[in-house]
């Protein structure tokens, strides 16, 4: 769970919580009245309706399940990728093309480290494997970014349903009015009209707290899996030179100008050892 992402919904829940209680004087009968259903129904309903018509289904499924990754942990693996690939550098160069085999089936969870080193083994050139890994690199970037664009549609579409709705809203409004009762038409206008604006709150809420936020968390996250298909990329690229394990980590730890801390620590501790 990331614990970020939670703080911010809970806090933005509870400030918006807050000062609608302050708006209606704490009275709660009040604060009901920023319930409706039908409101939701139609600012969510008719935005996943829209998206489904402008993107293939199978693209919009996926753009669900990147929700709840959103809520998920933040995982950042590049250092571990970067102290695997420096060890697989100096076994490759110790033991050759006979073991390289077998580093590569312990990557079965990076599919492009993988690839990366059966190019190696299949006597790719240097030129060729970073022109290969290259280019998977950026289709990758191109198909991570159109799920976001998904979301941002999502974004730009919430508001303009609320004001579909708010048209309906004033429409049933207006003609259920009666005008041989003043007081009745008074109360009628008031009531009709808050209720036909809640689609409009709801679609600037949606848009402003849910979509926007969740399509920035998204982006930051591509930048993070690029980030670290770039490492795999210059570390592959290094293992084919059988580029020593201390030169490995050097050269990749600008990636990781933060969280280099911690490899630079164990590079220390082998290097007094050896």
């Amino acid at each position: 769970m990331n614990i970020g992402t939670v703080i911010g919904f809970v806090f933005g829940l509870f400030i918006l919580f807050l000062s609608i209680l302050f708006a209606v004087e704490f009275e709660f009968g009040r604060f009901l009245l920023f319930g409706s259903i039908e409101s939701l129904l139609i600012v969510l309903g008719m935005t996943v309706a829209a998206t489904l018509i402008a993107y293939p289904f199978q693209d919009v499924k996926k753009v669900f399940d990147d929700f709840k990754k959103a809520f998920a942990e933040d995982e950042s693996p590049v250092e571990q990728y970067i102290s695997g690939l420096a060890t697989i550098s100096n076994t490759y160069a110790r033991g050759g093309d006979t073991k390289l085999s077998s580093l590569a089936n312990e990557y079965a969870d990076n599919q492009f480290i993988k690839e990366g080193l059966e190019y190696i083994e299949l006597r790719y050139t240097e030129a060729l494997i970073k022109s290969i890994m290259s280019t998977q690199i950026q289709n990758e970037h191109q198909r991570l970014l159109s799920q976001v664009q998904i979301i941002k549609n999502m974004s730009a579409n919430a508001p303009a349903f609320g004001v579909v709705g708010t048209l309906i809203g004033l429409v049933v409004m207006m003609s259920g009015l009666d005008p041989s009762d003043t007081e009745k038409l008074m109360q009628g206008l008031g009531s009709g009209m808050a209720t036909a604006l809640l689609t409009t709150f709801y679609g600037v809420l949606s848009s402003n707290f849910i979509f926007s936020p969740i399509a920035t968390k998204i982006e930051k996250r591509i930048e993070d899996q690029i980030l670290m298909m770039k490492v795999c990329m210059e570390g592959i690229i290094l293992v084919l030179k059988k580029t020593p394990e201390n030169m490995v980590r050097d050269q990749l730890k600008v990636y990781l100008p933060v969280q280099w801390a911690s490899i630079s620590s164990n590079n220390a501790e082998q290097t007094t050892e050896s």
